[in-house]
């Protein structure tokens, strides 16, 4: 300790609770409707007008039944009193002005590389005062428990209780391979054919079920390349290395730009979808209802 005294001394400063209670009580000339405005009870407001009081020497109001008015003291104080909480919110909203703005966003990696490069791209142009830290895993954050605030899931209309949640697009799937893979196996030009030809295997999405719903039963593949990682399996396809089934929605663009081609123009419409979810906590800051409500305007028709 050096000694020093401090300029402010907190036995001499009255507290932001004992100011703010004794401009309700004057603009209301009423404790009662004071204590109201700032949901505390009436003895609680009581209490911390003595405290201002005792701390200040003076007596700030003439306590009467039906009104209550400032004595002379208080009609003194008063002005200076707004003003320090006036100035004191105006400093409070300059900060929560400048400070950064985060959104916590989970995305499994089926989703994550499309989302980052065809949408949250222009978010984050159009909304240079929000930083988002983006998470992309297989092992998805809790959004229940406060992991993440926002997370795009794969599922079923009834799944994630207690979360709020708008559907993102729905999971059709198509199937893909690269322009030269095509052109090197031409004869790939119907279902039947494609059974033939290297089938690029993954966990998420049935081969079968894209065959049976066009009338082909057969087993899903035993052979052919396997990858748990749908970035590898993307890059696979684009090397030529054989034939991917995905959703159309996240290969779509490289449709267009002739990076894939589909050897059967079948798209299979599954019982699932992409949606979007938060918690209604997370909702409750700015941020993360700015993203969730962009995201939905982005979202295709249902």
């Amino acid at each position: 300790m050096n000694g020093r005294i401090p300029k402010y001394s907190t036995g001499q400063v009255p507290s932001v609770p004992e100011l703010i209670a004794f401009e309700a009580i004057a603009r209301y000339k009423n404790f009662s409707k004071a204590a109201d405005e700032l949901s505390v009870t009436q003895s609680a407001i009581s209490h911390r007008i003595q405290q201002l009081e005792a701390r200040l020497g003076i007596t700030l109001f003439h306590r009467q039944q039906l009104q209550t008015e400032l004595t002379e003291a208080g009609e003194l104080f008063l002005p200076h009193v707004q003003q320090i909480l006036s100035s004191l919110e105006n400093a409070i909203t300059a900060l929560n002005a400048k400070a950064i703005k985060r959104v916590r966003l989970s995305l499994s990696p089926l989703v994550g590389s499309h989302l980052v490069s065809h949408y949250l791209t222009a978010f984050q142009r159009d909304n240079p005062d929000i930083d988002l830290e983006i998470t992309i895993t297989a092992s998805l954050a809790n959004l229940r428990g406060g992991e993440a605030d926002l997370g795009v899931r794969m599922g079923c209309d009834d799944d994630w209780q207690g979360l709020v949640k708008a559907r993102f697009f729905e999971v059709a799937l198509v199937s893909v391979c690269s322009p030269a893979y095509l052109k090197a196996n031409p004869w790939i030009v119907s279902p039947e054919n494609m059974l033939k030809a290297t089938l690029l295997r993954q966990s998420i999405f049935s081969w079968k079920e894209w065959f049976l719903a066009q009338g082909f039963e057969c087993d899903e593949p035993r052979r052919g390349p396997y990858y748990s990682d749908i970035h590898l399996l993307l890059q696979a396809c684009e090397l030529s290395q054989g034939i991917a089934l995905l959703p159309k929605a996240l290969v779509e663009h490289k449709i267009h730009d002739r990076k894939l081609v589909s050897p059967v123009h079948y798209e299979f419409l599954t019982d699932k979808s992409f949606y979007i979810c938060s918690s209604p906590h997370a909702l409750e800051q700015t941020q993360v209802q700015r993203l969730y409500d962009w995201l939905v305007l982005q979202a295709s028709p249902s």
